[in-house]
């Protein structure tokens, strides 16, 4: 695979170095995990102090945390192209999904179709959803490990209620084509759901745009927030049909008239929200979205496109095998490489100072706007030392 070098480094590189600056972790270490936990920014940090000032001179000031919150909705919002009545704050991806899964009702239409390339936790839920009266139709990918749009449109039927995939992959990066998937689901009468943990804050997304009625994003990954914050976008025209039965003050109409005597619950998305949220995740996660908003999510996607062709342009030439797609279309952030022992890899790789995590072992590396070429080079020569722990294409 060529690699083309004709893209201007120059344009985006100053930014880069700056944004990356404002990382400590960069100091003595080199971060490619953004696909577990991002860097954590100075702003970040001084968004933590910030709440514990707020903690430390007006005490139990629940008003400025929830005024945090709703910023915080808003601000996801406007990332993926919503209103914030639609977007409910969750304490992770799978608890909004947990509590959405409790208003649906799988009677009349039984059938939850998710694809393989789920997280386990995702995938956990929908099996679970069996015991409500549902079945599982599962996806898989083809001889390429690419799980091809057709396949989820070829699986539609009348008794589907859900379509649940998963935009990027965690273990391999496989970036799945939801322009073609929405143009094919786009008239069936089930709910379409996309889970984008791992691919949320490296390229901009257009819920309305790409037909998409349930989205789920999480703070602690590439948009640098923190664990603990999770966001689910609901379609406005769906809430009429869709009423948790798992709830809680925060998902009432008016939570601070302490109601014991009835349920009544919200009028907008937020009626998937149920107790006390993190509030300094919130704090944190306001601050990460801020910093990607300070850049621009246009340029991180150029870098991120940038990097990671760089990077697989490397690791070919010497021979190492991916697990990630090589086409820039089929992947996002995620550079993941075949291993003989992850888990010892990372290791290694650690000792090194770069920061990496590991899935079947494939070596998981992310790439985001606070890495540079400099952390390729890095990245190439660090695993040429353990070469007898990785495989490798002996046509090479």
């Amino acid at each position: 695979m060529g690699f083309d070098d004709t893209f201007n480094t120059e344009s985006l590189l100053p930014d880069v170095i700056s944004f990356r600056d404002r990382f400590p972790i960069f100091h003595n270490k080199i971060h490619l995990a953004s696909n577990a936990m991002g860097a954590v920014s100075d702003a970040t940090e001084e968004a933590y102090r910030s709440y514990l000032d707020d903690r430390i001179h007006y005490g139990a000031s629940w008003e400025a945390a929830l005024s945090k919150q709703e910023e915080l909705r808003k601000s996801f919002a406007d990332f993926i192209n919503a209103k914030p009545s639609e977007i409910a704050i969750c304490y992770s991806a799978t608890q909004g999904l947990g509590v959405l899964s409790t208003s649906i009702n799988w009677l009349n239409r039984r059938k939850i179709i998710f694809d393989d390339y789920n997280f386990p936790s995702v995938a956990q839920l929908w099996h679970a959803q069996k015991l409500r009266g549902a079945e599982v139709v599962r996806i898989s990918p083809d001889s390429e490990e690419i799980i091809r749009p057709e396949y989820v449109a070829n699986a539609l039927d009348k008794d589907v209620g859900l379509i649940s995939v998963s935009h990027v992959c965690y273990k391999n990066g496989h970036r799945l084509d939801l322009e073609g998937l929405g143009k094919r689901v786009r008239h069936a009468d089930a709910l379409y759901l996309v889970d984008d943990y791992q691919g949320c804050g490296t390229r901009k997304i257009d819920v309305n745009a790409l037909g998409i009625d349930i989205y789920v994003g999480g703070a602690v990954k590439f948009l640098l927030g923190s664990a603990g914050i999770g966001f689910l976008f609901v379609k406005e025209d769906l809430l009429e049909t869709l009423h948790p039965t798992l709830t809680g003050w925060f998902g009432q109409k008016a939570s601070y008239e302490m109601e014991i005597e009835a349920h009544e619950e919200a009028a907008d998305a937020s009626r998937f929200q149920i107790g006390t949220p993190s509030v300094p995740a919130i704090y944190e996660s306001l601050a990460g979205l801020n910093l990607i908003n300070s850049v621009g999510i246009n340029n991180v996607e150029k870098w991120i496109s940038y990097i990671t062709s760089l990077v697989i342009h490397r690791l070919i030439e010497e021979g190492f095998v991916l697990a990630t797609p090589l086409d820039p279309q089929r992947r996002a952030a995620q550079v993941a490489i075949k291993s003989i022992d992850g888990v010892k890899v990372v290791s290694e790789l650690q000792k090194r100072g770069i920061i990496t995590t590991t899935r079947d072992n494939n070596i998981r590396t992310a790439w985001h706007f606070y890495n540079t070429p400099e952390d390729v080079d890095a990245l190439i020569s660090a695993l040429q030392d353990l070469r007898d722990l990785m495989l490798f294409d002996h046509l090479q």
